[in-house]
Parts: C-alpha cells; structure tokens; sequence
C-alpha cells in the first residue's frame, strides 16, 4: 500500500510541466510527497503498523514537512522570470513575489533539514539492525539497506544543489532515480524469498520421508526462516506438557522475551509446538507453510510409532495366544487323564469285574457303580466342552448362554441384557468368555459377595461391563485369564478396561466392535 501511494504520488508530481496553472502548481507541491511514504515503508516493515508514538510522531513530521517545504520555496519563484529548458512557463499560484536570493536561501534551508532528517533515519535504521536478532537482520536486511541507499542519494543530491559537491550535480541527480527505484525491488526479493522458502518446505517434505524429524526437519526449517535459533518441542499426552530433545519438559514463552510459539495441532489435538524468533511473527504466510509442513511430519512420525508398538504388541499378543493355546490343551489333557478317564477305567473295569461274576447281586451292584461312573465321566466332559466351545451360544444365544452362566454360578448374578440378538459369532464367543473369566475370578480370587453383568448391543458394538463387590486390587498377569480377554477384545478390534482399586470391588469394561476395521467399512 505505502509504495503504492509513493509510487502514485511521483508520477502525479510529473504535472508541473503542465501550462496550466492549477496543475503545476499542484505538481510542484507533489515534488517531494513520495518520500515520507517510504520513510513510513521503513519505519514499519513487514507488518504496516508503526511500533510506538515516537514512529507515529516522526512519519507526521515528515509528511507534514514534505509537503510545507516545496510551498515556501516555490513562493519566492517566478518560472516565467527565469525559464530554463524543459521547464513549463505556467503561472505559479504559491508566488508572492520573485526573490531569488530568499528561494535560495529557503532551498537551502529546506535541504540542509532533509540531511540530516536523512542522517538521522539512517542511523536508527543501524541501531535496529545492530540490536535486532538474527532472523530480524536476516528479514529486513534488504529494504533497510535500499532505505540506505535512496537516503544517501538525496543527501548527496541535497549537498550538490548547495554546491557543496561542485561539479557532481547532474551526476547526483541523475543517481537519485535509480536509488529511489531500488526500495520496491528490495520489497519484491523480500517477497520473493519468502515464497520460495515456502516452496522449498514442499520440497522438504518429499525429500524428509523416513528420516528422522530432529535430523533433517528442524534443520530445514531453521535455513527455510533465516532463524537458527529456531525450536521443535513435542507434546506428551499423559503429561499434558511440551518436552524439548533432551525429554525435558518445556513452557511456551510470551512476546514479551523476544520469542514466540506456535502449537502444532492435527484434528484439534496439540502434537508439538514451534518457539522461534518473534520477528517471524510478521511473516504470517511463512508461517502457515512451517506449521503445515511440521505437522505433517510430527504426525507421520507418530503413526509409524505407534505402528511399531501395535507391531510389538500384535508379536506379543500372538505368544501370549500360543502359549494360552498349548496351557489350555495341558489343562484339557490333565483334566481328561485325571477326570474322565481315570472314571471310564474305573468303568471297565466294574464291568470287568460283573462279566466274570456269578452273583447276580454283585453284577447289579457293579453295574450300577459303572452306571455313576458313566454319569459323572458324562458330566466332567460336557463340563469340559463347555469350556471349549458353550453349546448353548449355538442353541441359546449369547443371552441365554449368559443367563445359564448365572444359574450354575456359585456367586448371585444380576444380569441387564439388551439388544444382544444376531450378533456375529466371534463376538458372542468372546464377550461369554469375558464374562466366564470376570465371574470365576470374582468368585475364586476376589472373594465377592454378588456380581453385576451389563450387555447393552447396537448396529455396530457391544458393551460388557460385569462389577463385583470384592477386594480388587486385579491386575493382568503374564499368565492370568485377564490378558487372555484382553487379547480376545483387541482381536476383534476392540477395547477392555479393568478398574479394581484396592478394597473397592472391581469393573471390567469392553467394547467389542462387529468390524474389526470400522473405519475401513466408512470409506
């Protein structure tokens, strides 16, 4: 906006060569009025807004004394007395009388004051380039320094008018419209650097693939910003805190210490934070481009971690599978050796005993020992198969499987079971196995008075939720059925929770979907 306005204002100035007298003396008044916008340009770069009342103060001044200094001169100025070459003839409606001496005297004046008006920008322009920080002097540096030089051209022009420089001043003249033309250009190559620095974190991004973000990413973005100084800080879940490279933890500074923050979020949750030079806070584009690349790559990063840790668990959970398969088939192979084998061995051997009898009454006897012996072998292997596959899911549902765990429960169980029908098979499988472990585990080991089970279904989950009233204090075990549950809701996609304080009882939660990718089903 302010070069627009400088820019406007030189080409309107150029109707002093007009014959009319209301233009000229219009383009007169205008001959100087484009330099306070540029002293404003360099005052208050990048962002437009001066910084405080002495910079407010100072472009009024400027802009006032601009637009004064022409009128006093060209009021002691007659042209049509004094033509020179190229020079328009009109009428000038600022004249008083014709003095050359005191429109001498004035311009003199007028250009020893824009000397050191000159010297004067030029030395705060040094003094905030000195004290500014890296990134500060890496930003401005290049207006500053056209600033400079347009400066310096008009004081040499200024030297030459008053004959200080003798001989240079068509030389001086002539250097002032290349000097006055580098402040815009200075602008565009700002511009223009910025823009290519946010190309070059698009390229950034193909090239960081799987490399880690502390190598090549920070690297990268502090060349990209001119900003060695700066900082990527990450963002722990379960400490609610930002920690730096070395794990420790972090706190995001204010303006007010010459710093600034930028948190980095995907979908409304923080995964990292940017501390940088508060200098780059007047390049908001720049900044757009750095938050969308770092995200990008914090979040890449976190998903192959946490690729890596389901990888892990996903290896861990097939051992713990394994071995929870070859313990089971141990346990069936006592169990059937020391149950209903040993029974069935009994069994023939009564009828053994009754085949090489004669005694009617010990063959009666016999047999009906073997009849028992039968009936309990018969009752150990439904018991046994009931543990391996309940026939009455495939009869009853999980309701009704539920329901006949409740009636052969040595433990009162209150149940509340809702929309539990049709559901697919390795879930009613495993949501009875969660509730089979939770009640013998509160009747074995938590000594609980009763038992609560929850089952609330509908088109895409269940929910389990058993609570007893026990001890608590249940924690998962390498061995324990515990983990075995939890390895069955994690197979389907799901989620299982244990909450057991010590002395409060505890509740087991699990969420059990019927895809195990529901997200893949949305797509």
């Amino acid at each position: 906006m302010l070069l627009c306005v400088s820019g406007w204002l030189w080409l309107i100035s150029g109707i002093r060569r007009s014959s009319d007298p209301l233009a000229f003396t219009l383009g007169i008044t205008l001959t100087l009025m484009y330099q306070p916008p540029l002293l404003q340009l360099a005052l208050s770069f990048p962002s437009g807004v001066l910084r405080g009342r002495a910079d407010r103060a100072a472009v009024k001044f400027f802009y006032a004394s601009w637009f004064f200094a022409p009128i006093a001169g060209w009021a002691f100025f007659d042209p049509r007395l004094h033509v020179l070459v190229g020079e328009s003839t009109s009428r000038n409606l600022l004249l008083l009388w014709d003095s050359p001496t005191i429109m001498t005297a004035v311009g003199n004046t007028v250009r020893i004051f824009q000397v050191s008006v000159g010297v004067a920008i030029v030395g705060v322009l040094v003094a905030r380039l000195r004290a500014g920080t890296k990134a500060y002097r890496s930003a401005f540096l290049p207006l500053w320094l056209a600033v400079i030089v347009k400066t310096a051209a008009t004081v040499w022009v200024s030297l030459a008018v008053i004959q200080l420089s003798g001989s240079l001043s068509w030389e001086a003249l002539l250097w002032q419209y290349p000097a006055t033309a580098i402040v815009p250009l200075a602008v565009l190559f700002g511009l223009w650097r910025y823009r290519f620095a946010r190309g070059a974190l698009g390229d950034l991004m193909v090239e960081v693939g799987s490399a880690p973000v502390s190598d090549r990413l920070i690297g990268a973005l502090r060349r990209a910003v001119h900003d060695p100084t700066l900082t990527l800080l990450r963002w722990l879940p379960d400490q609610a805190t930002f920690i730096d490279d070395r794990g420790q933890p972090q706190t995001l500074p204010d303006r007010s210490t010459g710093r600034a923050s930028m948190v980095l979020e995907r979908h409304g949750t923080p995964i990292g934070a940017l501390v940088f030079d508060d200098a780059l806070q007047d390049q908001p584009q720049l900044l757009a481009a750095v938050r969308s690349a770092t995200s990008l790559a914090l979040e890449n990063q976190q998903m192959e971690q946490q690729l890596r840790d389901q990888l892990i668990e996903v290896r861990r959970s097939r051992e713990r599978i394994v071995t929870a398969g070859d313990s089971r088939r141990r346990q069936l192979e006592r169990d059937l050796h020391d149950g209903a084998q040993q029974r069935l061995v009994a069994v023939s051997m009564e009828l053994a005993r009754a085949q090489r009898t004669t005694d009617s009454q010990e063959i009666r006897c016999l047999v009906k020992q073997a009849q028992a012996e039968l009936t309990d072998a018969l009752d150990e292997l439904r018991e046994l198969a009931r543990g391996v596959y309940p026939p009455s899911l495939r009869e009853r549902g999980l309701a009704g499987s539920i329901t006949a765990l409740a009636e052969r429960s040595t433990l009162p169980i209150k149940l509340d079971i809702r929309g539990c029908t049709g559901l697919p098979a390795p879930v009613e499988l495993a949501a009875y196995f969660i509730c089979a472990e939770a009640t013998t585990n509160a009747a074995k080991y938590a000594k609980a008075a009763s038992v609560a089970i929850c089952i609330d279904g509908n088109e895409t989950a269940i929910r389990v939720e058993i609570v007893d009233n026990g001890i608590g204090g249940a924690q998962p075990g390498p061995d324990g059925g515990l983990l075995g549950i939890a390895d069955r809701a994690a197979a389907l996609g799901g989620t299982l929770s244990i909450d057991s304080p010590v002395g409060k009882g505890t509740t087991i939660r699990a969420v059990l979907p019927f895809s195990t990718d529901p997200e893949g089903d949305q797509l």
